[in-house]
């Protein structure tokens, strides 16, 4: 006794493992069962009614079949039915079923159906040793509200992944998706794309190369170009990772963000953004446009930060090396500060402004606005004014402790300097040519301008002058006047080299 059960178990641990491809098929049930006897061993059963099937954790039912033994292959025919481990059935009107492989052709009708998704087809191919079925006719997947047609395509019931290639159409309630080549997750209902794709969804519409769209939490990964439209607002950007419910992300190289709601447009290599209430961080370098209403300032900084609060209140801060300009006003500072809802811009420390033939320094300087044009100029100590004169040979010069500016249809018109101020003027005879230099000293003086030159200059309190003829004049500066108009920024140099923004926005 002890001798054969030895012997029984060597024979078990023996046997090789034939694996799933050496399972043979076997009939469960059939209403009626004919048996044929061939040549060479062959067997074939003919198989009516309420006919089963199963190999390995498999069922197959159907109406009629004809099994072929040792082939280990069968025919189904009418109503048949697969089922893949109680998770995947798959249903069609004729099967060819290859035992050995673990194979299976099904057509007419097909519909595959999945714990999170029904796939509809003309014919389909089943490999059950990698759970994936392949299409090569166009068809049709969906989930819940989801439709999703495709040329071909091969779905991993396994892992609940689908391939889908060749005029790949995505439509449900939220959503129009059309694309080249697809990979979607039905479980996760997560959308991977490799091609030209476009997306729509309510009034944004969305183009790229390649990305990922995970539809539960509207958040888009988009890659090699992005870009996305909305009424009033468009988005460009390398890289794109944004959620479309909150309407804010990041965007990487080449980003753009144009908001004409709140009127601006802003391009940088990489942008922090939340439409509202607006929230924007942006870095090296940053081009900022902001309209006003018959005119755009252009700036350019290192960073730049936009803060809204939900009573409109927006606050631009852009730093580090930033210049600015306007068609009336021109400058640069370390910091440009604007506040929309005060129509305030502050710059400090220590910026330079130009406006027609003069430049103005000081420690720091505030422009207020009113109704989006330049209504007043205030600057606070170290005053400083260098205008041209007609010739652009000399440089009138004005310096104070404080400033106080007021424009008429964004040009400057006239300011006051108080505070110790001084003034180095020429006198220019009708011919042109400088005749003289008047020195000056004064409590306070008012200058008048007229076509971006000095017309009129008005001196108060212990007022002191000298006038020195031209042929007697040095050369002479009064503190902090060096004039540097090489320094002033133009249109060119702040408006970004990423792409415009489209006109119909």
């Amino acid at each position: 006794m002890k001798k054969a059960i030895l012997i029984c178990v060597a024979l078990f641990f023996s046997t090789p493992n034939t694996g799933w491809g050496q399972t043979k098929i076997q009939i469960i049930r059939s209403d009626t069962t004919d048996f044929i006897k061939g040549d060479n061993g062959v067997q074939t059963y003919y198989l009516k009614g309420n006919v089963t099937l199963k190999q390995d954790v498999a069922l197959m039912y159907c109406d009629s079949a004809v099994l072929y033994r040792p082939q280990n292959t069968f025919e189904a025919f009418g109503n048949v039915r697969v089922r893949q481990a109680d998770t995947v059935l798959i249903t069609g009107e004729e099967l060819t079923y290859e035992g050995d492989k673990r194979t299976f052709t099904i057509t007419d009708n097909v519909v595959l159906k999945t714990p999170s998704s029904k796939l509809a087809t003309k014919v389909l191919k089943y490999d059950r040793n990698t759970s994936t079925a392949y299409y090569l006719t166009r068809s049709t997947l969906e989930r819940k509200e989801l439709r999703i047609t495709s040329d071909v395509g091969n779905y991993n019931t396994e892992y609940e992944v689908v391939r889908l290639r060749g005029n790949v159409i995505a439509v449900d309630s939220a959503f129009k998706m059309t694309t080249d080549t697809l990979l979607y997750s039905p479980n996760k209902n997560i959308y991977s794309f490799a091609g030209p794709t476009e997306l729509i969804r309510d009034s944004t519409q969305l183009y790229c190369s390649q990305g990922t769209y995970s539809a539960d939490s509207t958040l888009l990964e988009l890659y090699d170009g992005a870009k996305m439209m909305a009424p009033k607002q468009y988005i460009e950007a390398d890289s794109l990772y944004y959620f479309l419910n909150s309407e804010d992300g990041t965007l990487h190289g080449n980003a753009m963000v144009a908001d004409s709601a709140e009127g601006f447009v802003l391009n940088s290599d990489f942008i922090n953004y939340k439409k509202n209430p607006v929230y924007v961080e942006a870095y090296h370098p940053v081009f900022y446009r902001q309209s006003m209403d018959n005119d755009t300032i252009y700036a350019k900084g290192d960073s730049l930060a936009i803060r809204s609060q939900l009573d409109s209140n927006k606050i631009v801060h852009l730093y580090g090396e930033t210049s600015f300009f306007s068609s009336d006003f021109q400058g640069i500072s370390p910091n440009f500060l604007f506040q929309e809802d005060a129509e305030e811009l502050a710059l400090y420390p220590s910026p330079t402004l130009w406006s027609g033939n003069s430049e103005f320094g000081a420690d720091s300087t505030a422009l207020k606005l009113n109704a989006n044009e330049l209504d007043s100029l205030f600057m606070l100590n170290n005053v400083t004014i260098t205008t041209t004169t007609k010739d652009s040979i000399c440089f009138d010069q004005t310096t104070g402790k404080k400033l106080k500016g007021s424009f008429i249809d964004n040009a400057l018109k006239s300011v006051r300097i108080d505070g110790n101020a001084q003034a180095l003027l020429h006198n220019v005879g009708e011919d042109g040519s400088i005749e003289g230099m008047n020195k000056s000293s004064c409590s306070w003086m008012k200058i008048v301008f007229q076509e971006d030159a000095l017309k009129r200059i008005r001196m108060a309190r212990d007022v002191e002058a000298t006038y020195i003829p031209i042929k007697s004049a040095v050369p002479e500066w009064l503190p902090g006047c060096q004039p540097t108009f090489e320094l002033r920024p133009n249109k060119s140099s702040l408006t970004s080299p990423i792409t415009p923004v489209p006109e119909q926005l």
